[in-house]
């Protein structure tokens, strides 16, 4: 920016002392590394990228991301690390702190490099994880969340770092202080982060959210986008120019890698069909009035994970067994205080064998509409319907339920219990879930 010599110097001093990260990503398996030292450290080779020019520093991003996923990953898109990283059972924990500092990492991963990966990879943690582990309004959150959580109380937890057993207590001293000074900077960061200007002159979209940019393009004239949209509930989105007359730009369409049969239609002119995990450019002359109409279908998706159960999701979300549950307060008082969540409705489910095999019949999707905050377990606005059995010899142990049974996708477990229909909400609605659900006869 200021074409100083002595600051690409320094730049480069800085970075020949920090940690290697380039070298760790690369390595053949991530070790006992501290889970949010990880999600910050992830984005330094690429960031380095931009001076060196050394296509080595994003091909180690992107095999580091791979691995962190293969060898730790969750299904809400992040890696454990309770406070180191612990592999892929899903009764171990994340810290809040990951989840907002690795949103930021991937943010900037995109501004640089382009690639709608990293799309797919953050609209995944910030409409799952982020909502999950912060109390509605803001007045408390967890230290850690779990992708099975059957309850949150100071009972035993399988983490590698404890603070007192309150983990997963509900409030704004719990486990640790830095998730209470780091929660804030999730939502503001992802806002500023889904639009942005293109070296052309143009303007890109990463992640589809209600929101409204003003900016300049083209030759430096000023146009105003309105983002109409409940994504990601929803499939639809409409962009409105509400400002702007006769400017010409490039318009970026982040295309998800999980989408299958996109559709852009620009006013009542042509329908594209443009290709899965791509940035599709319009070359067009925007008016006030235009609209872009953008179809991102959602089907239902099954996915094999620890100890072969199954993740359900659709689009972006994933979908989580919902448990009732019961809020106690244990200290404080008014709104701050802190709190544990009890269960109140059973979580040791299977979901059918059957159910999975004939996944497009038997899983049927309820929309209730958006009303107030939608990230909870009242107002989900989305429910999927399926059937399942209780699995009785799955109990809880400690805090945390027993191991997980192994119930590979092509048998299934074999149990006596009645067939019932269960109900799973998206993962960000959840306080008590069960996301990765055996599979059952």
């Amino acid at each position: 920016m200021t074409g100083e010599k002595f600051l690409l110097d320094l730049g480069e001093m800085v970075f020949n002392m920090t940690l290697d990260w380039t070298k760790r990503f690369e390595s053949e398996y991530p070790e006992s590394w501290h889970g949010v030292n990880t999600a910050m450290g992830i984005k330094q080779p690429i960031v380095w990228y931009q001076y060196s020019k050394d296509e080595r520093y994003v091909k180690a991003v992107e095999e580091g991301i791979r691995k962190l996923m293969k060898y730790h990953g969750q299904p809400e898109g992040l890696f454990s690390g309770d406070e180191m990283l612990h592999g892929k059972d899903p009764t171990h924990g994340t810290e809040l702190c990951t989840v907002v500092e690795y949103m930021f990492s991937l943010e900037t991963l995109f501004w640089i490099t382009g690639n709608p990966i990293f799309g797919d990879y953050l609209e995944k943690v910030a409409f799952n994880a982020l909502p999950a582990q912060i109390k509605d309004d803001y007045t408390a959150r967890q230290y850690y969340q779990m992708p099975n959580q059957i309850s949150c109380t100071k009972e035993w937890h399988n983490f590698n770092t404890k603070h007192d057993e309150t983990e997963l207590l509900f409030g704004l001293e719990t486990g640790y202080g830095c998730c209470t000074a780091n929660m804030h900077q999730g939502w503001p960061k992802f806002v500023s982060h889904l639009w942005y200007a293109t070296s052309d002159n143009g303007l890109a979209l990463s992640v589809y959210a209600p929101s409204v940019v003003e900016v300049f393009v083209g030759k430096g004239k000023k146009v105003e986008i309105e983002e109409d949209t409940d994504y990601p509930f929803s499939d639809e989105v409409v962009l409105k120019f509400k400002k702007g007359k006769k400017v010409s730009f490039p318009l970026y369409l982040r295309i998800p890698g999980w989408c299958k049969g996109p559709e852009i239609k620009i006013n009542d002119g042509e329908v594209f069909h443009p290709q899965a995990g791509t940035m599709f450019k319009i070359d067009g002359v925007w008016n006030k009035g235009d609209k872009v109409y953008i179809k991102l279908p959602m089907d239902i998706e099954v996915s094999n994970w620890f100890e072969y159960s199954v993740v359900i999701e659709r689009g972006p979300l994933v979908y989580s067994l919902v448990i009732r549950d019961k809020w106690v307060k244990i200290e404080g008082e008014g709104k701050y205080g802190t709190w544990e969540v009890l269960p109140m409705s059973g979580w040791n489910y299977g979901i059918l064998k059957e159910c999975i095999d004939k996944k497009d019949k038997e899983f049927k999707v309820k929309f209730n509409g958006l009303s107030g905050y939608p990230f909870s377990p009242e107002r989900s606005p989305i429910v999927i319907l399926t059937k399942g059995k209780r699995i009785p010899f799955w109990r809880q142990y400690g805090g945390i339920h027993g191991p997980l049974p192994f119930s590979p996708w092509w048998d299934g477990i074999r149990v006596d219990t009645p067939i019932e229909e269960i109900k799973l909400i998206p993962y960000g609605c959840t306080n008590l879930r069960i996301t990765e659900i055996p599979v059952v006869k």
